[in-house]
């Protein structure tokens, strides 16, 4: 049987700030886990001027209930004024499902 997470990505300024942000959510018990890959190069447009940053991407793999409150952790804890917080439904393995909608339950 298959099942049904949520994934979602972030962006951070600094690796520190990533890895802080998996943290909380982990201790929030809002995430199974959360991968920290950086840095990377953004380009955007941000009050009408092109930005070239580095930044720390961060992927969180969680259950899909706990998507709004996910979300609203994220705004209050991130240092970005607009942080991106995309996500999106995902089937996912048996095993590795059921680990990330009861990561307590291995572990």
């Amino acid at each position: 049987m298959k099942h049904r997470i949520g994934i979602g990505i972030t962006t951070c300024p600094d690796e520190n700030a990533a890895f802080e942000i998996v943290e909380s959510l982990l201790r929030s018990n809002l995430i199974a886990c959360g991968q920290v890959e950086g840095p990377l190069k953004s380009i955007y447009r941000w009050d009408g001027r092109l930005n070239r940053e580095m930044e720390w991407k961060v992927t969180l793999k969680f259950k899909l209930s706990n998507l709004d409150e996910l979300g609203e952790k994220l705004w209050e804890i991130h240092p970005y004024d607009v942080p991106q917080w995309v996500a999106w439904d995902a089937e996912a393995g048996e095993e590795y499902g059921k680990w990330v909608i009861d990561p307590t339950e291995k572990g």
